[in-house]
Formats: structure tokens, sequence, C-alpha cells
């Protein structure tokens, strides 16, 4: 078992908790399904064999620790997780896919994919967590646990990869990939510099190449005893960190107003995965939770999106102004909100950056 109990500030441990309570909410909603459609057994026996058994190991750490972190989390997840399987029993499977006949389907397998099983090779599945194999087809499912009202994270992905990964259909992505990514460095030496006049370091000090993810800052840092840490940053220092980003996600901003420009269904094309819809037969469910007198994790809403919602949605893409001192920006979709933000992958003092991809609606 991982050693989760030594981890570096709350920023980390926050981050672990959301991953670990969507692995095991993944498994609740599949083992709901799996009750609902008679495949209990065979569901049980095919997760405990997914990965030579360590999927099912991994699982049982993850309750152990949450168990102990979050009581009243643990409790409530089987509930939401149960709501969940509801929803998508009471309609979802039929609504979203329309040549579904409910009385008629018949689930052969549930395999739960995300994070626990990233190692099983499924990564034709995109964004699904879980896939369904039914007499109809493949169906496949993403699901969403979110504080109601919150942005819905649906996509990350590095920055020095992500207009060539995303728009590759476009003629020029390799070119605006290429464009972006000499920005970056540029924009990072910018603010080393000031960082670097800020804590008296001799700017001559070169900077360390830190191979896939470009330049780092010179040992000279953390040997004066600064944290690369961007939230332990003092605040007059994280003035060139800002100011930083806003400079990477304006220099976005322009590439993205570009490919729109230039044409609109390929751009939606692309965006289909930023908004978790890398396939055309997604299922995206999200739940929301909300207090109730002093008590988390209580049913707020269930919300459905498909390739229909999306595709309708696109009809009203609209790239929202670039607003000054922030680092992300927004595009409208119907009813819709997709923010893009950038920020550091861990420590800032290395040139990578995240872009972190999450829809709202309005």
């Amino acid at each position: 078992m991982k050693d989760w109990h030594n981890l570096q500030g709350a920023a980390q441990s926050e981050a672990l908790l959301n991953e670990l309570k969507g692995n095991l909410f993944e498994y609740l909603v599949a083992h709901q399904l799996s009750v609902h459609f008679g495949g209990e057994g065979d569901f049980l026996r095919r997760f405990k064999e997914m990965s030579g058994g360590r999927a099912y190991a991994d699982l049982k750490d993850y309750q152990s620790w949450l168990r102990s972190v979050d009581p009243d989390l643990y409790s409530r997840l089987p509930v939401l997780a149960k709501d969940v399987a509801n929803h998508l029993i009471d309609g979802d499977f039929a609504n979203a896919h329309k040549s579904v006949k409910t009385k008629d389907f018949k689930v052969h397998h549930i395999n739960v994919l995300g994070k626990s099983g990233a190692v099983s090779g499924q990564e034709s599945f995109k964004e699904a967590d879980i896939l369904l194999e039914t007499n109809q087809g493949d169906v496949p499912v993403s699901l969403k646990l979110c504080k109601t009202g919150a942005f819905v994270n649906t996509k990350s992905g590095g920055i020095r990869s992500f207009i060539e990964k995303y728009f590759s259909h476009f003629p020029k992505a390799k070119e605006y990939q290429s464009e972006l990514n000499d920005f970056l460095e540029q924009s990072f030496t910018q603010m080393a510099e000031g960082l670097y006049q800020w804590a008296d370091i001799d700017s001559s000090d070169e900077m360390i190449d830190s191979g896939v993810h470009g330049k780092q800052f010179s040992r000279a840092w953390v040997e004066r005893g600064y944290s690369e840490l961007p939230g332990e940053l003092e605040s007059e220092a994280r003035t060139f960190l800002f100011h930083h980003y806003h400079r990477v996600i304006g220099r976005m901003h322009v590439i993205f107003k570009e490919l729109i420009e230039q044409d609109r269904e390929l751009f939606g094309l692309g965006l289909a995965p930023l908004v978790g819809m890398g396939l055309e037969q997604m299922i995206q469910v999200t739940c929301f939770h909300k207090e109730v007198k002093g008590e988390r994790y209580h049913l707020a809403s269930l919300k459905s999106y498909s390739w229909a919602d999306f595709q309708e949605d696109l009809k009203s893409l609209e790239l929202r102004e670039l607003q000054e001192e922030i680092s992300s920006f927004e595009i409208g979709l119907g009813a819709r909100r997709l923010q893009i933000r950038v920020k550091p992958m861990n420590k800032f003092t290395v040139c990578a950056l995240k872009v972190n991809c999450s829809l709202k609606g309005e």
C-alpha cells in the first residue's frame, strides 16, 4: 500500500482524495448495475482477476484509507452510486442510444475502466469509466462526482502536445504547437528572470534541461530555501507566476480563435474529447452533491450529457473574450461553458504546464 499519510500539503491530500473517491465511485456504480442486470457474480470475478488481482487489491486499500480520513464520504458513496445506477437504468441507456430497446436490453459483462482499469489496455474507450458489453453493442459510461454548482473536470493534458493531439485534423496543427511551445519557453524564462531578481539569485546561473518537460530552474532556487510549489510562494513572488499563466493562456486563446475562424466543424471535432465526448456512444453522467443540515454528500442532482447534446451545443459555439489577469478562458456551448485553464504540472519551476478543461451548465 502506498504511503498516503506523508503527503506534501493540503493540495496533494485533496488531489489524492478526489482520485480515490473517483475510483471507488466507478466500482460502486458498476457493481450496482451488475446487480440489476443479473451479473453480479460475473462482475466480481472479472474485477478480482483484473490486472492479476492488482485492481482489487488497490480497491481494498482505497476503501481502508478513505474510511479513516473521511468516514462521511465513505458511508455516502454507496448511496450516491445507487442513485446514479438507477438514473442510468431508468432512462439514460435508451435516451442516449436511440436503438436501445430497454425490454430487450441484455448485458453480458460490465467492466470498470477508469484509472483502476487503465492497465487493462482499454485506451480505445477514451473517457469512459465503465463499459457495458450488451447484445446491442458496447455502451461506454463516463462518471463525474462533484459539488453542486462546480465546474466538472472533463480533460487534462500537457500543454506541449495539446494542440497537436486534440486538433490534429487541422493542417497547421504542428505549426501551432511549435509556436505555442516556443512562446511557453520565452514566457517561462521571463518569469524565472523576474523571480531570480526578486530572490537575489544570479541570473547567469543556467537553467536545467529537464528533458520532455523543457527548462527547469537552476538549483540555486531550492538551495536558497524557496519552495517549488505555487501555493507556498510569497504573494509578491506569485505575481510573476500569475503573469506567466496569463501570457500563456492568452497565446492559447489566439490559437483557438484562429482555429475556429478556419473551420468551425473541424474545431468542434477537436473539442469533443475536451468535453468528455471522445466517443459518439458515450453517456456522461454527473452526480452533484450538497450539504444538508451539516451532513455532506447528499444528492443534489443528476445531469446527463450525450453526443446529441454536444452536437446541439456546437450550433451556438462562442469563444468568449479573454479576461485580464486570469489563467483561463471560456467557450460558450449553448447553456454550458467550457473552461480552458493552465496550471503547473506540480512544480512551477518546470517549464511544462497542464491544460485543464472543465464544463459547467448555466
